[in-house]
């Protein structure tokens, strides 16, 4: 139900009215009227499920989780919780949300359209609003799912408004009703302020002339002549209750300096002067908003002064009664920096673990820099803003020179919650600038103090620190930080942090080689925790670099590229260099999988600058061996000699002394293996297998797996080109065997044509069923080979008896069974085999069965 009409049509009182029918009806309503803080969705949903909760008691419990912990509010999944606890409310519900045209956020729109999408039976959500909400209206006005009100049966008809004035004790002659009436035009709150006003007129039909034509004029004259018709006293303490969002008695008391708060706010709602109570029992009361509105702007107009005095009075009562929010709105109206500054920094941390990080940014702007320097939170806020923008370097000098300062005067065994923080951001942009030995240092530090500190911010720089060890290839030291990590984690309700572990454990999987378990540990991240976010939240980019990593891995490469552009494209600071490289390279291969080499290319030389502008070498290194070892597998002539120069175009030892405090160089590992490659192409395969060896001998245990994996394919490799090829095709058969395990496809496709032949002659020649499949499958994803074997079929195709012989053999059945199964004869089968073998260009049935798989002649 939706009630739109500008201010003072009665919105409200129609919305009331509803609420009363409900109720006598036995069913639930639950009431919400929005101030303009609510167009922030952790606000809103606050609000909300308390507002639920006190009519509906539990309900939203689960939903209010989603707010704790994290840095931005999932506001689809919010939504989600919601509508789950809702589903199994059995009594009819109204939602009644009051000055929805205050709400703005798409995100919270696009919420409340999918609130009424899918609530369940029997809920009714009844809205009140100055304007159309940018609901989808249409759509449910052509399902019959719309109620409208509009300012057109609001207004009171001249009866009406005649009814009005007779119960108020005013008697008008004609010819006065019909000017009050066409002044008015049955606007609610102008024929009532015109009833207040003509109670104090001396004459029976006082002149209306000075109206005004227009409602907000008749509003503004109408409003002016009743309070100024009021007793002086009673102007002030309007004029000095005006300036709180609401009300209660002992507030009253302190804005107006009297004593008897509650018994005047009872008295100005029995005087009618839009005082309306927010609760039965009449403990808080607020202004209608036209009334309020008016009365703050000729109080602001009148005594600036006082304006600000009664708001830094405000102010200092709801900090008094924990209602931290309304203080600082109220310090801020106050002009009155200090205080502001004082009470952002006294809530800051848990206005940042309730994800409202950026109202403290809205606030800061408010408060000049030479206070801002007194105020360690405020200060953070520039820190973050700057490290957001990724102006990394800058923020890591604000940051030293804050934590030099309050080190110097915190005490020598702990450290304050602030330094924590800083601290934590500390580890975060360390993190992101490839430092991973500064996030281990710091983590040493808070890992002696553990407890001691608030959990959220404990629990981040562990996050931090684990992340930096896997990189580290520090597993039993990641395993560690992992969890002190969670334990500490038991203790928040937040999903954000949640994720960070569990993807951290997954690629934790991924380093040492286990892509099965870590394909397992994301599908129950998928289902515990991802569900929580909104589909483009940027709290899932990571998450999605790690799928992608999986995938590829085991050659599932379908809408990769997509996803990966999203996640690549998600900038943020809270993640690292090291997983945006990853997603980078990756996306590199996808490319080349698919057959663009130009496009791959273009990724890599990205890559490499971004690399170069971060100093994370190690990347710049990697992107520079993809490079080489794509331009070796171009058909062009001279690809050697251009990869050569490419390779010597490099400082590799300069690169690698950035790394001295790594056990494994990675920037050696990529030189070594580039080397290897090019021994191969200039038909070197002894040099190769020598530093093959060299480099098994530096991979450490327990870790590197599928570095081990590929030296064992290119040693095969070797192997076969100088004529060992017992040795070569054993070696091959146990890297097939280790890669089917963790199912890892696209190691051998990286490698390009020399592996593909060579999967090729032992497919001939395996007996193996299950080795015999994942052969084919490997040869079925290398690029451009389902284009290029359709183009070799011939022109007639197979016939449809042929395409049910070819399937029933890529079943496994012999040509005896085949024959049963199509009553043919076993001539006919082999006739059919042999006109396949001749249509596909293959010479038996393994080879026939694979072309088959290339060119998707066995889909249904």
């Amino acid at each position: 139900m939706l009630i739109s009409a500008p201010a003072g049509f009665g919105k409200t009182s129609v919305l009331a009215a509803l609420a009363q029918l409900r109720l006598g009806a036995g069913g639930a309503v639950a009431w919400l009227s929005i101030d303009p803080e609510d167009n922030e969705p952790s606000r809103f949903f606050q609000h909300l499920i308390e507002t639920l909760g006190r009519f509906l008691p539990g309900l939203g419990k689960e939903a209010l989780a989603y707010l704790q912990n994290t840095m931005r509010v999932p506001v689809a999944s919010v939504m989600e919780s919601l509508l789950v606890d809702l589903a199994e409310v059995e009594q009819p519900l109204l939602l009644v949300l009051d000055d929805l045209h205050l709400i703005q956020d798409a995100e919270l729109l696009g919420a409340l359209n999918r609130l009424v999408k899918f609530a369940p039976h029997g809920f009714v959500l009844a809205v009140g609003s100055r304007s159309q909400p940018a609901l989808h209206l249409a759509t449910l006005r052509a399902k019959g799912m719309l109620v409208e009100i509009s300012e057109q049966e609001l207004r009171l008809s001249p009866a009406e408004t005649h009814e009005y004035l007779i119960h108020r004790g005013l008697q008008l002659d004609s010819t006065a009703f019909t000017e009050l009436y066409r002044h008015t035009e049955g606007w609610m709150v102008g024929v009532h302020l015109a009833s207040l006003w003509l109670r104090h007129q001396p004459q029976a039909c006082p002149p209306m002339g000075d109206m005004g034509s227009d409602q907000s004029a008749v509003g503004d004259y109408l409003l002016a002549s009743v309070f100024e018709q009021l007793p002086t006293d009673k102007q002030e303490q309007l004029l000095a209750l005006s300036v709180a969002q609401r009300l209660s008695g002992n507030l009253a008391n302190s804005l107006t300096g009297c004593k008897n708060g509650q018994q005047l706010l009872e008295e100005l709602e029995a005087m009618q002067l839009f005082l309306l109570p927010m609760d039965r029992e009449r403990q808080w009361y607020r202004f209608h908003n036209l009334f309020a509105e008016f009365l703050r702007a000729r109080l602001k107009s009148r005594d600036p002064e006082r304006f600000k005095q009664l708001n830094f009075n405000a102010s200092l009562w709801f900090t008094n009664h924990h209602m931290q929010n309304l203080a600082i709105e109220h310090a801020s109206l106050a002009e009155d920096p200090e205080m502001l500054a004082a009470l952002v920094d006294g809530c800051g941390l848990e206005l940042i673990n309730r994800g409202q990080l950026h109202l403290i940014y809205r606030w800061r702007q408010q408060v000049p820099d030479e206070i801002v320097e007194r105020f360690p939170i405020l200060l953070l806020v520039d820190v973050w803003t700057r490290a957001a923008e990724l102006g990394l370097t800058e923020a890591n000098r604000i940051l030293d020179e804050l934590m030099t300062r309050w080190e110097d005067s915190a005490t020598a065994a702990q450290h304050s919650e602030k330094l924590l923080a800083a601290l934590t951001i500390k580890a975060v942009i360390a993190l992101q600038k490839d430092d991973l030995q500064t996030c281990a240092n710091l983590a040493r530090r808070v890992e002696v103090q553990l407890g001691q500190h608030p959990a959220f911010l404990e629990v981040a720089i562990l996050i931090v620190a684990a992340l930096a060890s896997v990189m580290l290839s520090q597993p039993e030291q990641a395993r560690h930080l992992l969890a002190l990590a969670q334990q500490r984690n038991h203790f928040l309700e937040g999903r954000y942090l949640d994720m960070q572990l569990a993807n951290i454990e997954i690629l934790l999987c991924l380093e040492q080689g286990q892509i099965k378990q870590a394909e397992l540990l994301f599908g129950q991240l998928r289902a515990r925790i991802i569900p929580w976010f909104a589909e483009k939240s940027r709290a899932l980019a990571l998450p999605t670099i790690t799928e992608a990593l999986i995938a590829y891995r085991q050659g599932r490469t379908e809408g990769l590229e997509e996803r990966l552009r999203w996640a690549l494209a998600t900038v943020d600071v809270i993640n690292p260099i090291d997983l945006y490289a990853q997603g980078m390279l990756c996306m590199a291969h996808v490319q080349r999988m698919r057959g663009a080499p130009k496009e791959a290319l273009g990724t890599l030389l990205l890559m490499q600058g971004l690399a170069a502008r971060e100093q994370a070498w190690r990347f710049y290194a990697q992107a520079v061996g993809d490079e080489i070892a794509l331009i070796l597998q171009e058909p062009a002539t001279d690809r050697l000699k251009r990869a050569e120069q490419r390779f010597k175009a490099v400082d590799w030892a300069g690169l690698a002394g950035h790394y001295p405090y790594m056990r494994f160089n990675p920037v050696l590992w990529v030189q070594s293996l580039t080397c290897i490659r090019l021994h191969q192409a200039r038909g070197h395969y002894s040099e190769a297998l020598h530093e093959i060896t060299r480099l098994r001998s530096l991979l450490l245990d327990d870790w590197h797996g599928q570095q081990r994996l590929r030296l064992d394919l290119l040693a095969a490799l070797s192997y076969q080109r100088l004529g060992y090829k017992e040795r070569a095709q054993s070696l091959l058969v146990q890297c097939l065997i280790d890669a089917e395990r963790e199912g890892v496809r696209s190691l051998f496709v990286e490698e390009g044509q020399a592996i593909r032949l060579f999967l090729q002659q032992l497919e001939a020649a395996e007996r193996q069923p299950a080795l015999q499949g994942f052969i084919q499958a490997l040869l079925v994803a290398w690029p451009g080979q389902c284009e290029s074997r359709a183009c070799e079929l011939s022109e007639e195709g197979l016939t449809e008896r042929e395409r049910e012989v070819i399937c029933l053999a890529a079943q496994g059945l012999s040509n005896d069974q085949i024959g049963q199964r199509l009553l043919l004869a076993l001539g006919t089968v082999k006739w059919h085999l042999h006109n396949i073998y001749e249509k596909l260009k293959v010479r038996n049935r393994t080879q026939a069965i694979r072309r088959a798989h290339e060119m998707r002649l066995l889909e249904s």
